[in-house]
């Protein structure tokens, strides 16, 4: 037609500014865009199983330990009511660093669902903090605010369909209050709201269940400290905790990766196998109007360079929208996390496939080889 002449003229005064070969190796590519379109899809979708595997694990490994080894805490050592001040002195007297925390149960007005809230003397995204929180969006919440301003994590959000800049009624048994979500945070497994605990001492009675301690060099916690607590946890024994529970489930995901490891390459090479078996008599058209094997060669080089670049970026994108849509359904009050995306990940993905798709030049390379010129001209004669 008209306009397919128009085009491809267009195209062609575009690419005779390029190198011979590279503008050759684009207006053959582009000849028909449909089934370039097709393969680049189908590249893309090679890899889906493997990359969503791949991310979700990463994922749930940076919410596990990720957010664990950014604290600078020790020890989070729970004390009976009024029982901070004792622990607080032990830390003084071993020459460790410390600040009190108050945690208490509480629920949106009209939900039943139980988040946490947590009382800091520090609300910080800095490294230096004792509890450092991950800050995705808004801004941290001013003490004494009115009305009292808070952070809410991300699965609360979504779950409770709050916005940042919203007030929202909080019950903590018989009394509530009145809060302003300044900021959203990420990170939290558990549904968690984070408070000035100064602002939650005023709504709750009590001024602290637990002392963070960051212990000084050559300090272990003793007899004496375990008495005066009604529980100690550290941080160690949490981080040897997600590794284990990790490692276990890594054996499954492994599994599953292999599967899409090989549902990947077979996939992936058959559809680039499909698009060399599809473009044999244009190659052959290229070898009896002379051009050398060595070009052939450079222009599919560069051809496969370009389906498995475009390609792995849109397994990229595929990889990220999957993961989202297998998380949604797998998420729910009690655990939550989203897709972390990991630039590392991605780069290696795409790598991945070019790799594949570059190494099946020399097949293409042989194939054209072994053309039988003489049956191609009467071919194309006919």
């Amino acid at each position: 037609s008209a306009t397919a002449v128009a085009s491809s003229r267009r195209i062609q005064r575009i690419t005779s500014r390029l190198p011979a070969t590279m503008g050759l190796t684009i207006r053959s590519s582009i000849r028909k865009p449909v089934r370039l379109a097709f393969t680049f899809v189908a590249v893309g979708l090679s890899m889906l199983l493997f990359g969503s595997m791949t991310l979700m694990m990463g994922s749930m490994e940076d919410v596990m330990t990720g957010g664990l080894e950014d604290q600078k805490w020790d020890a989070m050592v729970n004390v009976p009511f009024g029982g901070e001040g004792a622990v607080i002195e032990w830390a003084e007297e071993n020459g460790a660093e410390h600040e009190t925390m108050l945690v208490f149960p509480g629920n949106a007005q009209g939900d039943s669902r139980t988040f946490l809230a947590y009382g800091l003397d520090r609300v910080s995204t800095e490294n230096n903090a004792m509890i450092r929180l991950n800050l995705k969006d808004g801004s941290l919440p001013v003490a004494s605010a009115s009305p009292t301003q808070v952070l809410v994590d991300e699965g609360t959000m979504v779950f409770l369909d709050w916005e940042v800049g919203d007030t929202q009624t909080i019950m903590f048994g018989p009394a509530w209050l009145d809060v302003e979500i300044t900021g959203v945070t990420q990170g939290e497994l558990v549904r968690t709201l984070y408070f000035h605990r100064a602002d939650l001492t005023a709504v709750v009675g009590l001024e602290a269940t637990t002392v963070l301690i960051q212990l000084p060099d050559g300090v272990e916690l003793d007899d004496d400290i375990g008495e005066m607590s009604i529980g100690i946890v550290q941080k160690k024994d949490m981080e040897k905790s997600f590794d284990t529970l990790m490692k276990q489930q890594q054996q499954f995901f492994y599994a599953i990766l292999g599967l899409g490891v090989i549902m990947a390459i077979a996939v992936l090479f058959n559809t680039l196998l499909m698009n060399l078996a599809e473009r044999d008599s244009e190659l052959a058209t290229l070898r009896v109007l002379g051009a050398p094997i060595r070009r052939v060669g450079t222009m599919m080089l560069g051809e496969h360079f370009a389906i498995g670049l475009i390609g792995g970026v849109l397994a990229c994108v595929f990889t990220v929208l999957a993961t989202q849509y297998l998380i949604s359904a797998m998420v729910q009050w009690a655990f939550y996390f989203s897709v972390q995306v990991d630039l590392r990940g991605a780069v290696i993905l795409i790598a991945v496939i070019i790799i594949i798709s570059v190494a099946l030049v020399p097949i293409g390379m042989w194939r054209v080889g072994r053309m039988n010129l003489v049956e191609k001209v009467k071919d194309l004669s006919q």
